[in-house]
């Protein structure tokens, strides 16, 4: 009987002759595979961000494109030059200022998803802030005022209070490009 010849240890240290390379093998085996297949990951990921990036850089700067012209048409001294008309009263050029600038947000609002928070936050601010001043300069009036001294009226006040507010929301649109590219 062979078996009865065969030490305990004999079993062990054939075992392990077999097992330790078997081991070593797979533990190599699988670092390889394991680091082929990250690589091969990360170069798919980086395919398509860069697709990605191809497909959506003209649709951002587009979306830039429109948000700087929104800032354009609401300012004060476009909007007054563009709406103000002669025998127009101070309520109607009123009206007619915030259905124009309400109308352009609503027009752009979906811009906000290309956009940082911060600066859609700075976008909405302007256009409240333009409103604002609509208001306050329309409770200033007579009820005989006309249109054109509203007018007038909006544009002193945007001039001494804030007259670069849109610029610097362009400004920050422009930066924010170069960065986002």
């Amino acid at each position: 009987m062979i078996l009865a010849e065969i030490d305990g240890w004999e079993v062990v240290i054939n075992g392990l002759n077999f097992l330790i390379p078997a081991g070593i093998v797979f533990g190599t085996t699988y670092y390889l595979v394991n680091k082929l297949v990250s690589e091969q990951r990360n170069i798919r990921l980086l395919e398509l961000k860069k697709e990605q990036m191809h497909e959506l850089t003209p649709t951002k700067l587009q979306a830039y494109e429109r948000l700087t012209l929104f800032l354009d048409r609401i300012s004060p001294d476009n909007l007054v030059v563009r709406l103000s008309k002669s025998g127009q009263s101070a309520t109607q050029l009123r009206y007619e200022l915030i259905q124009t600038i309400l109308g352009e947000y609503n027009h752009n609002i979906s811009q906000q998803i290309y956009v940082s928070n911060s600066t859609w936050r700075i976008i909405q601010g302007v256009k409240d802030q333009v409103i604002d001043t609509i208001e306050n300069c329309y409770t200033t009036c007579k009820t005989s005022d006309s249109g054109p001294e509203l007018g007038k009226k909006i544009l002193t006040h945007t001039i001494a209070h804030n007259p670069q507010s849109i610029q610097t929301a362009i400004e920050l649109l422009k930066k924010e490009i170069d960065i986002a590219l």
